[in-house]
């Protein structure tokens, strides 16, 4: 398969409701940002976007962990200015794959609340972390780089 040819690498996103996960996607594809509620998977040629309530509930974590086997890189999403985390501690762990974290609306925070959602990406156990703001596409480059140069040969 040529270079031209290499199917893209395929991301799941997950993080709790309202975080921004189908926003980042939607910069990522460079598609005009229009607020879109998940209701259900959603899985696209190089990304899967999850609900939020699939982490918000604690019972259907199973559904991302399942989905998460159609995903070369598992991506945690948290929310700048956000103080409750509901990302399970080293859920990294669950995964035999690379698990990255991207700290989403960072737009107008201070640099203690980008720290906090930082936090709470490292406890869940992600190895790199992406600050972005989708509306003015800090860090979406960055973030797209690091997908598609993330070295998956460890897993």
């Amino acid at each position: 398969m040529s270079e031209e040819q290499k199917k893209p690498r395929k991301i799941i996103l997950m993080g709790r409701s309202r975080v921004g996960k189908t926003t980042l996607l939607q910069a990522m594809h460079n598609e005009v940002i229009e607020y879109k509620k998940t209701q259900e998977i959603i899985v696209h040629d190089d990304a899967i976007d999850t609900p939020g309530e699939y982490i918000d509930q604690s019972s259907l974590w199973r559904a991302c962990i399942i989905a998460a086997c159609d995903a070369d890189i598992v991506v945690l999403v948290h929310d700048a200015g956000n103080t409750m985390g509901r990302l399970p501690q080293m859920f990294s762990m669950t995964f035999a794959k690379p698990t990255i974290g991207v700290i989403t609306k960072i737009d107008g925070k201070t640099e203690e609340e980008i720290e906090i959602a930082e936090n709470f990406l490292k406890m869940s156990g992600a190895s790199k972390i992406v600050r972005t703001s989708a509306y003015d596409h800090e860090g979406i480059q960055e973030l797209i780089d690091l997908i598609e140069n993330l070295d998956l040969s460890d897993y």
